[in-house]
């Protein structure tokens, strides 16, 4: 009887295991089948589908259609298109993209005959007069200074990679690092997909470098913050979704008598717990009757 209550036990637990493990979200590359067959992750982003690469792999969201010239491939993302390589486009890229096989030999021939040209340059210099050789000088570090500082990540998920500009993001698209969705630091896409959208978990926080605005979270009033509640004082970020539920505005959700705003999402749109607080007078609300 006892053996039999164990074995009880452990299969419940197994099932509750594995129903967490499905609820997760999919995101564009993630493994959403194991080659046993078990389930990983929900239902693939719009546009990918839960594909092998081989025979004997795992299953991954990946694109439905083949990846372009230039297209993010790292990971398990898609396929190059035919006559594309998945690979470094020079000799010096950070990021895996999908290129002609002559990509990477024509950027390091240009790279020799760019060596080549400086090297030539710095001999004439040699022969010219003083002055001339002291203006070059003090012209030139100028502009290799501002081009030795690109904008790239220093923290976040991604770090030491090149912001993507521009990118979409919940259908916002920026030219610059963002705080969008209530976030302390700027930050950016260091992927998107051939329609420009932000691929999620490719992000970091942008460096000194980066551009950066001061509010991009163009969908929330400017006046709309919160006056009391666990994060008073702070912007209301808008739209936010708390329990399947999109809001547009300050909500009644939850039964509570003042209405209330979230502070602070994920990178999916979600309400963060913690992150919430009381609507200020000036707030838009939505209405009791739906």
């Amino acid at each position: 009887m006892g053996i039999a209550n164990m074995s009880s036990s452990c299969n419940i637990i197994f099932l509750v295991l594995l129903g967490i493990s499905a609820g997760q979200d999919c995101g564009i590359g993630s493994k959403c089948r194991t080659l046993g067959g078990t389930t990983t992750c929900n239902t693939c982003p719009a546009g990918t589908v839960c594909i092998q690469e081989t025979t004997v792999s795992d299953l991954y969201c990946q694109y439905t259609s083949c990846l372009p010239q230039g297209m993010f491939c790292e990971g398990h993302v898609g396929t190059c298109c035919s006559g594309l390589k998945c690979g470094a486009a020079t000799v010096d890229a950070t990021v895996m993209t999908c290129n002609g096989d002559g990509t990477a030999t024509t950027a390091a021939a240009a790279t020799t005959a760019a060596a080549t040209t400086a090297a030539a340059t710095t001999a004439a210099a040699t022969t010219t007069p003083a002055i001339i050789i002291v203006t070059d000088a003090t012209t030139a570090p100028a502009v290799t200074t501002a081009a030795s500082e690109p904008c790239l990540t220093e923290g976040g998920a991604k770090v030491g990679l090149p912001c993507v500009f521009p990118f979409t993001n919940k259908g916002v698209t920026y030219t610059t690092c963002t705080t969008s969705g209530g976030f302390d630091k700027p930050w950016c896409s260091t992927a998107t997909d051939m329609f420009g959208n932000h691929v999620y978990g490719n992000y970091g926080d942008c460096n000194a470098a980066c551009p950066t605005e001061q509010d991009a979270t163009t969908a929330a009033p400017a006046a709309c913050s919160t006056t009391s509640g666990a994060d008073a004082g702070k912007r209301c970020v808008f739209p936010f979704t708390h329990k399947g539920v999109v809001h547009t505005a300050c909500t009644y959700a939850g039964g509570f008598s003042k209405p209330w705003c979230s502070t602070r999402v994920d990178y999916w749109g979600r309400h963060m717990e913690g992150y919430w607080g009381d609507c200020g007078s000036t707030c838009k609300v939505e209405s009791l009757w739906g």
